[in-house]
């Protein structure tokens, strides 16, 4: 999920009310729950085969076997064909739709054992394929000339400062000491997150390199110098004429004519910089991926749509790209788009799963979806106002569109909301991150409410 750096406007913490569950779209009251899971055939027909721990083996390969995925890189298309070849496997039409993407600044930090950490490089510090080999030393404060006393021939930590223009005087004085290379440790977010890796944005050009660390990254050396001398290769590269990728597989309609609808379910694959994104988002791609699995036995009236979108952590982009290239007449097709980001964080304070649309309104997504949710007995699933996903372009193109997301809100404070703190950051790991029990709940409740907007439809006494 792409970070929102303003204030969250108020999120609609209520539990949903009895007509969001039986109210303007007809859905059937609920129907006697059994074992905890609801009788309804319909949802049986969805909760009775999806498997969380099927989705988890898609996190797995891509948070573990392809790891870091940013926006236009390799990581990001290993993502696509691997999603691509399972949608294909599983016996869907897939195509591709690539995009351009602006250029990233990448840089590696390795060690003598063979662990290599990913972070941002600034533009404007030395970006080559050329190592620069040093120690490492950690400096307190870093704005006065003073605290550099013996970094010479040194790559220097630094905690970043608060402000831009703070942590520029930071590298100033440091190179001006004669370190050989900067890394600034990202801050602990005003929520309590750690923070990501980033691009420092420098005016001055430097010949060292000038990383941006994750805070994580920056405290696991700190510990690392506790136990003696660290010896680290830096590296930055920077990569231009990108493309990032969005991957759609289709399922027809079984009778289609001019006026069938479409249906979306659609996650982003890529991850931020240096984080291998288990659950930001290679949870949605591993929940759309079992609900692919099980829809491909069922005929529908209404053409499906599997997407995995790219770059959404560049500014939605490839969100926005699918939407742009849609006709109107294409765009009024489109009946509903259910957006999975972050749907099984293990992360105790993010209790319940919100259904979120950008302006906090209600639309068929956000009924089908809390109407399921009803007659699971799954009181978790809650309405809310949220804009920083992919729902966002299908939104303002007048598209009911609505995003999942396991959060908390302090019922006190509602402009305090609880996402993880590992939240794009290297711990966004299966083993930190990942809980199969919230899997299970999302694919239950999303898989229930979308097989409603797109089932066949059968005679009213048929239960």
């Amino acid at each position: 999920m792409v970070r929102n750096n303003r204030k969250m406007p108020k999120v609609l913490a209520s539990v949903l009310a009895a007509s969001l569950a039986f109210g303007s779209i007809g859905y059937a009251a609920p129907l006697a729950i059994e074992n905890g899971k609801s009788s309804y055939s319909q949802d049986q027909k969805i909760v009775a085969r999806v498997n969380a721990e099927l989705a988890i083996e898609h996190i797995k390969y891509l948070s573990q076997e392809i790891g870091t995925r940013p926006g236009g890189l390799e990581g990001e298309k290993k993502a696509a064909d691997y999603i691509a070849k399972t949608l294909q496997g599983y016996g869907y039409d897939v195509e591709y739709q690539y995009f351009p993407v602006a250029d990233q600044f990448i840089a590696n930090v390795a060690f003598a054992d063979g662990t290599v950490w990913e972070m941002g490089a600034a533009p404007n510090g030395k970006v080559s394929d050329s190592s620069v080999k040093a120690d490492v030393v950690y400096v307190e404060g870093g704005l006065n000339s003073s605290d550099f006393s013996n970094v010479s021939g040194k790559i220097v930590l630094l905690a970043r400062a608060t402000s831009t223009t703070d942590y520029r005087t930071q590298v100033e004085k440091a190179v001006q000491a004669g370190a050989t290379g900067v890394i600034l440790q990202s801050l602990v977010g005003s929520r309590g997150n750690y923070g990501q890796t980033f691009n420092p944005n420098l005016t001055a050009k430097y010949d060292v390199p000038v990383f941006g660390a994750s805070y994580i990254h920056g405290e696991w050396l700190k510990e690392k110098l506790e136990q003696g001398p660290v010896e680290i290769n830096l590296t930055a590269k920077h990569y231009s004429d990108l493309k990032s990728v969005n991957v759609i597989a289709t399922k027809e309609a079984k009778s289609k004519s001019k006026d069938t609808k479409e249906v979306i379910l659609g996650a982003h694959h890529d991850s931020v910089v240096g984080a291998p994104g288990a659950n930001d988002n290679a949870s949605g791609v591993g929940l759309m991926l079992e609900l692919a699995r099980v829809y491909k036995g069922y005929n529908t009236d209404k053409t499906l749509k599997f997407i995995a979108f790219g770059s959404e952590e560049r500014g939605l982009l490839g969100s926005r790209y699918y939407v742009d290239q849609l006709t109107q007449e294409r765009r009024d097709q489109i009946e509903a788009v259910f957006v999975p980001d972050m749907v099984a964080t293990n992360y105790d304070k993010a209790k319940n799963l919100y259904a979120m649309t950008p302006d906090g309104s209600k639309n068929v997504v956000t009924d089908s979806t809390g109407a399921a949710g009803a007659r699971l007995g799954n009181s978790d699933i809650l309405p809310g106002k949220f804009g920083s996903s992919d729902h966002v372009p299908f939104h303002n193109a007048g598209i009911p569109a609505a995003l999942f997301i396991w959060m908390g809100i302090d019922s006190w404070d509602p402009l305090v909301y609880h996402i993880e703190k590992v939240y794009h950051t290297p711990q966004d790991t299966i083993e930190d991150n990942i809980s199969a029990e919230r899997m299970q709940s999302a694919l239950d409740v999303i898989g229930s409410g979308l097989f409603d907007v797109i089932r066949k439809e059968v005679p009213a006494n048929y239960k």
